[in-house]
């Protein structure tokens, strides 16, 4: 009788743990849906849509580089 090699074991293990986990109600679409866009900002987001004290400041200066001294090459 043929045996699976170590490799075979992990993977087939690992594709049964990721089926049953997307079986599981976190990973339902509803949810994932439902939970969209209620926390934080999205990247999508418009900024002209907020409010004017909210917008970043494009004027803004960022800090200055630190000074990092050369080092030597041989």
């Amino acid at each position: 009788m043929p045996t699976m090699p170590a490799f075979e074991i992990v993977i087939f293990a690992v594709a049964l743990i990721a089926a049953a986990l997307s079986l599981t109600r976190y990973f339902w679409p509803g949810r994932v849906l439902a939970d969209m866009g209620r926390f934080g900002t999205t990247w999508f987001e418009n900024p002209d849509e907020r409010e004017i004290a909210e917008r970043p400041d494009d004027d803004a200066k960022d800090a200055p580089i630190p000074h990092r001294p050369l080092r030597a090459r041989y």
